[in-house]
């Protein structure tokens, strides 16, 4: 069984939804609790790619490192 949080939002967000939104039929959005559900789903999923990228440039960075420190160290022999 799912479990349920509430969320706030200002009373002017709302209503905004509410009338972009929600009065536009071609959206297709039943409330503004399903279109905020699908907006910060979106969201998450773009900062989980942004933390995946920075993840990734990271180990570039320790792979140079590591390689620059091989090739220093092979230059001392």
């Amino acid at each position: 069984m799912v479990k349920y949080s509430t969320v706030s939002i200002p009373k002017e967000l709302h209503d905004e939804i509410r009338r972009t939104v929600l009065a536009n039929p071609k959206y297709r959005y039943r409330s503004v609790a399903e279109f905020s559900l699908e907006a910060i789903k979106i969201r998450l999923e773009e900062i989980r790619r942004e933390l995946e990228e920075e993840k990734g440039e990271r180990k570039k960075k320790v792979q140079r490192a590591v390689k620059n420190i091989k090739r220093k160290l092979k230059a001392l022999k």
